[in-house]
């Protein structure tokens, strides 16, 4: 990985908005404990940074995709619980044991060839993930579900059994009938099992909108956290939320082009008449998509269009004027009376806003503010 810290584009993650975040999660929820999801490099807002300030904020776990990244942030030292989400390899068991690594367990097979991997000095602590729904991994039968729980309790001098959980396809809709239809089926799976330390069901939607309906002491979430209201204004408006991320950069070259000259690759854009444009260092290659030409960043308070096809590592704007070399560009983030959110890039961009920031590449300069 290389971090561009010679150049002036940097990412900024706001302490005080995820503090903020976190509290309203807790507050509408009712939860006790919050595990935020930093898989993928932290939503794209850095695994490090957001690690940090998501523990300096008072979450009481983190949540990751794949082994790598629990091991990254046991690097970091943070001693905090740690969650993979998705399928470990099962010879990995003993380092995650060594770690102190929660894995999540979806087959009988995998327990039963994890055992063989374990040597016991430290237990492997297992949380069984079920498939109400999701349609992606996961126990579907009970019968499959107290098994594994027996096969754990069994051999609790390698295995130590704490925790069940499942994923809500939709509980961020106004139409509730298939999330009901996967509280049922979790009810059907669970219902007078062994129980857990936790209980980690309400994702983002539900710990927000179905409280009162899953169990809430233990969360889960992801979105929320970093700002990003789940529904995208269907179920609220999310003006309790802070925005997490800012984007910005700065010009290194200004010229002014008479009619007629073509921008960037294609030459998809021409002036029309003598146009001051203004070059930035960011492009898709830090993820900034080719979809965004024509979005309008933000210049000394004021909106400019970019201009021309993005380019790997540069874009060029329309400005309405000279402006000096190292003049401030906003592309997500406030300016004087005016705001780009990360939602307007996604509506702009037809994505999912996860999908933007997610996308975000790790050469991009993240400082942790407030």
């Amino acid at each position: 990985m290389v971090e561009a810290i010679t150049r002036p584009t940097e990412m900024t993650i706001s302490l005080a908005a995820v503090k903020n975040n976190i509290e309203v999660v807790k507050a509408t929820s009712g939860a006790d404990k919050v595990f935020l999801a930093v898989k993928s490099n932290g939503y794209g807002h850095g695994l490090h940074t957001m690690a940090e300030a998501a523990v300096a904020g008072g979450v009481y776990g983190l949540a990751v995709a794949i082994i790598d990244e629990a091991l990254a942030l046991r690097h970091q030292r943070l001693t905090v619980p740690i969650l993979i989400l998705g399928i470990s390899p099962a010879e990995y068991a003993e380092l995650m044991a060594v770690q102190h690594i929660m894995a999540t367990v979806v087959s009988i097979d995998w327990l039963k060839t994890a055992e063989q991997h374990l040597s016991g000095e430290q237990r492997l602590p297992v949380t069984l993930g079920l498939d109400t729904g999701m349609g992606r991994i996961g126990f579907r039968e009970r019968s499959e579900v107290a098994e594994a729980i027996a096969f754990v309790q069994a051999h609790a001098d390698k295995f130590e059994y704490v925790g069940l959980c499942t994923h809500f396809a939709e509980s961020d809709s106004s139409d509730t009938r298939y999330f009901e239809k996967q509280l049922k089926r979790w009810h059907a799976l669970t219902d007078g099992l062994p129980k857990p330390e936790y209980y980690h069901v309400a994702n983002s939607g539900a710990a927000l909108y179905h409280p009162n309906e899953v169990p809430h002491e233990v969360i889960r979430v992801g979105t929320v956290i970093y700002g990003i209201e789940p529904s995208r204004g269907e179920l609220a408006d999310g003006h309790d939320l802070m925005p997490v991320l800012s984007l910005r950069s700065q010009m290194n070259f200004v010229k002014k082009l008479p009619a007629g000259e073509g921008i960037s690759y294609s030459h998809i854009y021409t002036t029309s008449e003598d146009e001051w444009i203004g070059t930035v260092p960011i492009g898709y290659g830090d993820g900034w998509l080719r979809s965004l030409t024509g979005f309008n960043v933000i210049v000394d308070g004021q909106y400019v269009p970019i201009v021309g096809q993005i380019a790997m590592d540069q874009l060029m704007i329309r400005l309405p004027h000279e402006y000096p070399l190292g003049t401030t560009v906003t592309f997500i983030g406030v300016d004087g009376d005016l705001e780009n959110t990360v939602e307007d890039v996604a509506q702009y961009a037809k994505l999912a806003p996860w999908e933007i920031t997610t996308g975000f590449h790790e050469r991009i300069h993240r400082i942790l503010v407030d």
